[in-house]
Protein backbone atom coordinates (compact mmCIF):
# COMPACT_ATOMS: atom_id res chain seq x y z
CA UNK A 1 0.00 0.00 0.00
CA UNK A 2 2.00 3.20 -1.51
CA UNK A 3 2.04 6.33 0.81
CA UNK A 4 0.67 9.47 -1.27
CA UNK A 5 1.67 12.82 0.87
CA UNK A 6 -1.25 14.42 -0.57
CA UNK A 7 -3.49 17.33 0.72
CA UNK A 8 -5.93 14.38 2.34
CA UNK A 9 -3.68 12.43 3.75
CA UNK A 10 -1.72 15.89 5.29
CA UNK A 11 -4.78 16.44 7.13
CA UNK A 12 -4.96 13.38 8.34
CA UNK A 13 -1.73 12.58 9.42
CA UNK A 14 -2.34 16.12 11.35
CA UNK A 15 -5.26 15.19 13.06
CA UNK A 16 -3.42 12.48 14.11
CA UNK A 17 -0.31 14.25 15.21
CA UNK A 18 -2.84 17.37 17.21
CA UNK A 19 -4.54 14.72 19.39
CA UNK A 20 -1.80 14.70 22.50
CA UNK A 21 -2.85 18.54 22.32
CA UNK A 22 -6.51 17.44 23.08
CA UNK A 23 -5.44 15.28 26.22
CA UNK A 24 -2.98 18.08 27.29
CA UNK A 25 -5.91 20.58 27.43
CA UNK A 26 -8.01 18.22 29.14
CA UNK A 27 -5.45 17.20 31.94
CA UNK A 28 -4.25 21.12 32.60
CA UNK A 29 -6.19 22.53 35.54
CA UNK A 30 -6.92 25.81 33.64
CA UNK A 31 -9.77 28.08 33.58
CA UNK A 32 -12.88 27.19 30.62
CA UNK A 33 -10.51 24.24 29.88
CA UNK A 34 -13.65 21.84 28.92
CA UNK A 35 -14.39 24.90 26.53
CA UNK A 36 -10.79 24.64 24.72
CA UNK A 37 -11.16 21.29 24.85
CA UNK A 38 -14.53 20.73 23.02
CA UNK A 39 -13.87 23.17 20.56
CA UNK A 40 -9.89 22.09 19.46
CA UNK A 41 -11.76 18.25 19.48
CA UNK A 42 -14.84 19.76 17.43
CA UNK A 43 -11.97 21.22 14.44
CA UNK A 44 -10.39 17.87 14.42
CA UNK A 45 -13.37 16.60 13.94
CA UNK A 46 -14.57 18.57 11.28
CA UNK A 47 -11.08 17.84 9.74
CA UNK A 48 -12.45 14.41 9.00
CA UNK A 49 -15.25 15.56 6.90
CA UNK A 50 -12.52 18.21 5.07
CA UNK A 51 -9.91 15.45 4.26
CA UNK A 52 -13.12 13.60 2.85
CA UNK A 53 -13.90 16.66 0.67
CA UNK A 54 -10.57 17.29 -0.53
CA UNK A 55 -10.09 13.62 -1.27
CA UNK A 56 -13.17 13.13 -3.69
CA UNK A 57 -13.04 16.88 -5.35
CA UNK A 58 -9.58 16.25 -6.53
CA UNK A 59 -9.82 12.87 -6.74
CA UNK A 60 -7.17 11.90 -4.32
CA UNK A 61 -8.87 8.54 -2.80
CA UNK A 62 -6.21 6.34 -1.79
CA UNK A 63 -6.24 2.88 -0.77
CA UNK A 64 -4.01 4.56 2.25
CA UNK A 65 -6.45 7.33 2.96
CA UNK A 66 -9.29 4.87 3.39
CA UNK A 67 -7.28 2.60 5.94
CA UNK A 68 -5.48 5.82 8.20
CA UNK A 69 -8.67 8.40 7.89
CA UNK A 70 -10.96 5.64 9.85
CA UNK A 71 -7.86 4.66 12.11
CA UNK A 72 -7.31 8.75 12.69
CA UNK A 73 -11.21 8.59 13.47
CA UNK A 74 -11.81 5.82 16.22
CA UNK A 75 -7.95 7.34 17.87
CA UNK A 76 -9.85 10.44 18.09
CA UNK A 77 -12.79 9.18 19.78
CA UNK A 78 -11.10 6.55 21.72
CA UNK A 79 -8.99 8.93 23.53
CA UNK A 80 -11.52 11.12 24.29
CA UNK A 81 -13.60 8.64 25.92
CA UNK A 82 -11.29 6.90 27.99
CA UNK A 83 -10.27 10.64 29.63
CA UNK A 84 -13.73 11.26 29.85
CA UNK A 85 -14.57 8.09 31.69
CA UNK A 86 -16.47 9.37 35.41
CA UNK A 87 -16.81 12.49 34.27
CA UNK A 88 -20.32 12.22 31.85
CA UNK A 89 -18.99 9.02 30.11
CA UNK A 90 -20.11 5.84 31.70
CA UNK A 91 -17.20 3.11 31.76
CA UNK A 92 -19.81 0.34 30.13
CA UNK A 93 -20.33 2.96 27.30
CA UNK A 94 -16.54 3.60 26.59
CA UNK A 95 -16.04 -0.32 26.63
CA UNK A 96 -18.90 -0.74 24.44
CA UNK A 97 -17.50 1.77 21.46
CA UNK A 98 -13.61 1.49 22.08
CA UNK A 99 -13.66 -2.57 22.13
CA UNK A 100 -16.06 -1.99 18.55
CA UNK A 101 -13.42 -0.05 17.43
CA UNK A 102 -10.45 -2.26 18.31
CA UNK A 103 -12.24 -4.83 16.47
CA UNK A 104 -13.01 -3.02 13.38
CA UNK A 105 -9.37 -1.61 13.25
CA UNK A 106 -7.65 -5.20 13.80
CA UNK A 107 -9.89 -6.33 11.06
CA UNK A 108 -8.59 -3.80 8.50
CA UNK A 109 -4.82 -4.37 9.23
CA UNK A 110 -5.34 -8.26 8.73
CA UNK A 111 -6.81 -7.95 5.94
CA UNK A 112 -4.17 -5.71 4.77
CA UNK A 113 -1.96 -8.64 3.21
CA UNK A 114 -4.78 -9.67 1.06
CA UNK A 115 -5.47 -5.90 -0.28
CA UNK A 116 -9.16 -5.63 1.05
CA UNK A 117 -9.95 -2.62 2.31
CA UNK A 118 -13.48 -2.09 3.44
CA UNK A 119 -14.40 1.73 2.94
CA UNK A 120 -16.85 3.04 5.92
CA UNK A 121 -20.24 2.91 4.78
CA UNK A 122 -23.19 5.41 5.53
CA UNK A 123 -23.50 3.76 9.16
CA UNK A 124 -20.01 3.92 9.99
CA UNK A 125 -19.99 7.67 9.21
CA UNK A 126 -23.52 8.32 11.07
CA UNK A 127 -21.62 6.43 13.73
CA UNK A 128 -18.90 8.66 13.85
CA UNK A 129 -20.49 11.96 13.85
CA UNK A 130 -23.11 10.93 16.36
CA UNK A 131 -19.71 9.90 18.82
CA UNK A 132 -18.95 13.63 17.81
CA UNK A 133 -21.70 15.65 18.81
CA UNK A 134 -22.24 13.03 22.14
CA UNK A 135 -18.43 13.54 23.14
CA UNK A 136 -19.13 17.74 22.74
CA UNK A 137 -22.31 17.41 24.50
CA UNK A 138 -19.88 15.96 27.48
CA UNK A 139 -17.40 17.98 27.47
CA UNK A 140 -19.61 21.16 27.72
CA UNK A 141 -22.22 19.29 30.54
CA UNK A 142 -25.03 19.95 27.92
CA UNK A 143 -28.89 18.85 28.89
CA UNK A 144 -29.26 15.16 27.30
CA UNK A 145 -25.74 14.44 26.68
CA UNK A 146 -26.58 11.14 28.74
CA UNK A 147 -29.10 9.93 25.83
CA UNK A 148 -26.45 11.35 23.15
CA UNK A 149 -23.99 8.94 24.63
CA UNK A 150 -26.85 6.38 24.89
CA UNK A 151 -27.21 7.10 20.77
CA UNK A 152 -23.48 6.71 20.16
CA UNK A 153 -23.54 3.23 21.96
CA UNK A 154 -26.36 2.08 20.12
CA UNK A 155 -25.18 3.36 16.26
CA UNK A 156 -21.49 1.80 17.58
CA UNK A 157 -23.01 -1.99 17.92
CA UNK A 158 -25.68 -1.71 14.45
CA UNK A 159 -22.35 -0.07 12.19
CA UNK A 160 -20.20 -2.92 13.83
CA UNK A 161 -22.68 -5.64 13.02
CA UNK A 162 -22.88 -4.07 9.78
CA UNK A 163 -18.97 -3.86 9.06
CA UNK A 164 -19.13 -7.63 9.93
CA UNK A 165 -21.67 -8.59 7.58
CA UNK A 166 -19.86 -6.67 4.34
CA UNK A 167 -16.58 -8.91 5.58
CA UNK A 168 -18.33 -12.07 5.55
CA UNK A 169 -19.77 -11.30 1.97
CA UNK A 170 -16.05 -10.26 1.01
CA UNK A 171 -14.20 -13.36 2.65
CA UNK A 172 -16.93 -15.67 3.03
CA UNK A 173 -16.21 -17.70 6.45
CA UNK A 174 -12.64 -16.91 6.55
CA UNK A 175 -13.18 -13.99 8.95
CA UNK A 176 -16.16 -14.10 10.40
CA UNK A 177 -17.42 -17.57 11.28
CA UNK A 178 -18.94 -18.33 14.65
CA UNK A 179 -16.10 -20.09 16.66
CA UNK A 180 -14.31 -16.61 15.98
CA UNK A 181 -17.37 -15.14 16.84
CA UNK A 182 -17.55 -17.00 20.16
CA UNK A 183 -13.62 -15.96 20.65
CA UNK A 184 -14.56 -12.54 20.06
CA UNK A 185 -17.30 -12.64 22.69
CA UNK A 186 -14.31 -14.32 25.70
CA UNK A 187 -12.05 -11.33 24.34
CA UNK A 188 -15.02 -8.67 25.14
CA UNK A 189 -15.72 -10.39 28.63
CA UNK A 190 -12.51 -9.17 29.51
CA UNK A 191 -13.75 -5.91 30.56
CA UNK A 192 -17.04 -6.85 32.85
CA UNK A 193 -14.88 -9.18 34.69
CA UNK A 194 -11.44 -6.41 35.07
CA UNK A 195 -14.61 -3.77 36.45
CA UNK A 196 -16.06 -6.04 38.76
CA UNK A 197 -13.15 -7.76 40.23
CA UNK A 198 -11.39 -3.81 41.05
CA UNK A 199 -14.82 -3.18 42.46
CA UNK A 200 -14.53 -6.37 44.46
CA UNK A 201 -17.41 -8.32 43.33
CA UNK A 202 -15.71 -11.60 43.26
CA UNK A 203 -18.54 -13.99 42.72
CA UNK A 204 -19.75 -11.86 39.67
CA UNK A 205 -16.00 -11.65 37.97
CA UNK A 206 -15.74 -15.46 39.21
CA UNK A 207 -18.90 -16.59 37.01
CA UNK A 208 -17.48 -14.36 33.97
CA UNK A 209 -14.13 -15.80 34.37
CA UNK A 210 -15.74 -19.47 34.22
CA UNK A 211 -17.81 -18.22 31.06
CA UNK A 212 -14.95 -17.21 29.67
CA UNK A 213 -12.85 -20.45 30.33
CA UNK A 214 -15.71 -22.94 29.55
CA UNK A 215 -16.34 -20.96 25.92
CA UNK A 216 -12.52 -21.73 25.35
CA UNK A 217 -13.31 -24.85 24.62
CA UNK A 218 -16.59 -23.97 22.83
CA UNK A 219 -15.03 -22.28 20.10
CA UNK A 220 -12.42 -25.28 19.55
CA UNK A 221 -15.57 -27.48 18.84
CA UNK A 222 -17.86 -25.68 17.14
CA UNK A 223 -14.66 -25.18 14.50
CA UNK A 224 -14.16 -28.23 14.18
CA UNK A 225 -17.48 -29.85 13.88
CA UNK A 226 -18.04 -26.70 11.12
CA UNK A 227 -15.09 -27.43 9.46
CA UNK A 228 -13.93 -23.69 10.52
CA UNK A 229 -11.28 -23.76 11.32
CA UNK A 230 -9.03 -20.99 9.88
CA UNK A 231 -5.19 -19.22 10.48
CA UNK A 232 -6.94 -16.04 12.35
CA UNK A 233 -9.10 -18.38 14.28
CA UNK A 234 -6.05 -19.98 16.23
CA UNK A 235 -4.37 -17.02 16.04
CA UNK A 236 -7.14 -15.17 17.85
CA UNK A 237 -8.16 -17.77 20.73
CA UNK A 238 -4.30 -18.23 21.53
CA UNK A 239 -3.84 -13.97 21.65
CA UNK A 240 -7.41 -14.27 24.03
CA UNK A 241 -6.20 -16.79 26.19
CA UNK A 242 -3.11 -14.72 27.28
CA UNK A 243 -4.67 -11.42 27.48
CA UNK A 244 -7.28 -13.01 29.83
CA UNK A 245 -4.30 -14.83 31.73
CA UNK A 246 -2.04 -12.16 31.65
CA UNK A 247 -4.91 -9.46 32.30
CA UNK A 248 -5.95 -11.26 35.36
CA UNK A 249 -2.51 -11.90 36.89
CA UNK A 250 -2.07 -7.72 36.83
CA UNK A 251 -5.44 -7.48 38.67
CA UNK A 252 -3.88 -10.15 41.19
CA UNK A 253 -1.43 -8.25 42.09
CA UNK A 254 -3.14 -5.03 42.26
CA UNK A 255 -5.65 -6.36 44.82
CA UNK A 256 -2.67 -8.14 46.24
CA UNK A 257 -3.56 -11.99 46.21
CA UNK A 258 -0.11 -12.70 44.82
CA UNK A 259 3.38 -10.53 44.15
CA UNK A 260 4.36 -9.59 41.38
CA UNK A 261 7.28 -12.03 41.10
CA UNK A 262 4.67 -13.93 39.42
CA UNK A 263 3.74 -11.66 36.69
CA UNK A 264 7.13 -11.39 35.54
CA UNK A 265 8.09 -15.12 35.00
CA UNK A 266 4.89 -16.19 33.73
CA UNK A 267 5.08 -12.51 31.41
CA UNK A 268 8.55 -13.74 30.26
CA UNK A 269 8.09 -16.95 28.25
CA UNK A 270 4.26 -15.92 27.55
CA UNK A 271 5.78 -13.53 25.23
CA UNK A 272 8.39 -15.16 23.63
CA UNK A 273 6.30 -17.93 22.96
CA UNK A 274 3.89 -15.20 20.98
CA UNK A 275 6.93 -14.27 18.91
CA UNK A 276 7.48 -17.79 18.20
CA UNK A 277 4.33 -18.68 16.95
CA UNK A 278 4.11 -15.11 14.93
CA UNK A 279 7.64 -16.36 12.87
CA UNK A 280 6.49 -19.79 12.42
CA UNK A 281 2.85 -18.86 11.42
CA UNK A 282 4.19 -16.18 8.54
CA UNK A 283 6.12 -18.93 7.28
CA UNK A 284 3.81 -22.22 7.77
CA UNK A 285 0.69 -20.26 7.46
CA UNK A 286 -0.30 -22.37 10.25
CA UNK A 287 -0.39 -21.48 13.72
CA UNK A 288 1.50 -24.12 15.98
CA UNK A 289 -0.26 -25.59 18.67
CA UNK A 290 1.18 -28.14 21.29
CA UNK A 291 0.02 -30.53 23.32
CA UNK A 292 2.00 -29.14 26.52
CA UNK A 293 0.81 -25.36 25.29
CA UNK A 294 -2.77 -26.29 25.93
CA UNK A 295 -2.06 -28.09 29.46
CA UNK A 296 -0.21 -24.70 30.30
CA UNK A 297 -3.43 -22.91 29.54
CA UNK A 298 -5.25 -25.40 31.33
CA UNK A 299 -3.28 -25.16 34.40
CA UNK A 300 -3.09 -21.45 34.22
CA UNK A 301 -6.78 -21.48 34.53
CA UNK A 302 -7.48 -24.23 37.49
CA UNK A 303 -4.51 -22.00 39.41
CA UNK A 304 -6.55 -18.74 39.27
CA UNK A 305 -9.05 -20.08 40.22
CA UNK A 306 -6.96 -21.39 43.21
CA UNK A 307 -5.54 -18.47 44.02
CA UNK A 308 -9.20 -16.75 43.93
CA UNK A 309 -10.60 -19.15 46.35
CA UNK A 310 -7.73 -19.37 48.81
CA UNK A 311 -6.68 -22.75 47.80
CA UNK A 312 -4.46 -24.71 50.41
CA UNK A 313 -2.09 -25.70 47.63
CA UNK A 314 -2.07 -22.97 45.18
CA UNK A 315 2.03 -22.33 45.71
CA UNK A 316 2.35 -25.62 44.01
CA UNK A 317 -0.10 -25.15 41.46
CA UNK A 318 1.89 -21.76 40.53
CA UNK A 319 4.97 -23.48 40.69
CA UNK A 320 3.76 -26.28 38.08
CA UNK A 321 2.07 -23.64 35.64
CA UNK A 322 5.13 -21.94 35.04
CA UNK A 323 6.68 -25.57 34.76
CA UNK A 324 4.47 -26.28 31.54
CA UNK A 325 4.62 -22.42 30.47
CA UNK A 326 8.24 -22.55 29.97
CA UNK A 327 8.22 -26.18 28.72
CA UNK A 328 5.66 -24.67 26.28
CA UNK A 329 8.13 -22.06 25.26
CA UNK A 330 10.56 -24.99 24.62
CA UNK A 331 8.56 -26.30 22.36
CA UNK A 332 7.49 -23.44 20.08
CA UNK A 333 11.50 -22.81 20.06
CA UNK A 334 12.24 -25.87 19.09
CA UNK A 335 9.63 -25.51 16.06
CA UNK A 336 11.16 -22.47 15.04
CA UNK A 337 14.33 -23.19 14.57
CA UNK A 338 12.94 -26.42 12.60
CA UNK A 339 11.63 -24.24 9.76
CA UNK A 340 13.43 -24.18 6.83
CA UNK A 341 16.00 -21.72 5.78
CA UNK A 342 14.43 -18.96 3.23
CA UNK A 343 17.36 -19.23 1.22
CA UNK A 344 17.45 -23.50 1.31
CA UNK A 345 13.88 -23.01 0.45
CA UNK A 346 14.46 -20.47 -2.46
CA UNK A 347 17.54 -22.27 -3.90
CA UNK A 348 15.21 -25.50 -3.99
CA UNK A 349 11.82 -23.67 -6.39
CA UNK A 350 14.79 -22.20 -8.94
CA UNK A 351 16.10 -25.60 -9.01
CA UNK A 352 12.56 -26.90 -9.62
CA UNK A 353 11.80 -24.09 -12.09
CA UNK A 354 14.97 -24.94 -13.93
CA UNK A 355 14.30 -28.56 -14.32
Amino acid sequence: MKFKFNVPNKITIIRIALIPLFITILLLNIPYKNILAAFIFAMLSISDFLDGYFARKKKQITEFGKLIDPIADKLLISTALIFLIGKGVELWMAAVIIAREIIVTAIRIYLLPSKIVVPASNFGKAKTVVQSIAIVFVLLSLPLSYYAMLAAVLLTVVSGIEYLVRIRQMTGDKVVNLPNLITLGRFLLIIPFAYYFLNLEIHISLLIFAIITLSDKLDGISARLMNQKTELGSGLDSFTDWTVILTTFILLVIKRYISAFWVVLLAVPSIISGILKITYAKRQKVVPVTFVARISVGLTYVTIISVLINFRYNLYLLIAMLVTVYLAMIGYLLKALSLPKKSAKRKNSITKAAG
